[in-house]
């Protein structure tokens, strides 16, 4: 019994992680589009503060999507017993 509640448990844990990743990934996606492209415009902002923007924004957003959706298949590898 204990068992199976574990593995609901990890799975669900599983899912709230791979939709968060998901979520980071496309909210960061939508911000680098309209909200800084927007300050871009306003401001005739140069090329270097363009990819120094990119990098210092879009750089976390990408590392942070990408581990919520490792720990996401990591913990359905541990609930279906595959690790």
């Amino acid at each position: 019994m204990l068992y199976f509640l574990g593995v609901l448990i990890a799975i669900g844990a599983g899912v709230v992680f791979g939709i968060m990743g998901l979520l980071t990934i496309w909210g960061g996606l939508q911000s680098m589009r309209t909200e800084i492209a927007r300050d871009y415009v306003r401001t005739s902002a140069s090329s270097s503060t363009r990819m120094t923007t990119l990098l210092l924004v879009g750089l976390p957003l990408i590392i942070t999507g990408i581990f919520g959706l490792l720990a996401a298949g990591r913990l359905f590898q541990v609930g279906l017993g595959l690790s």
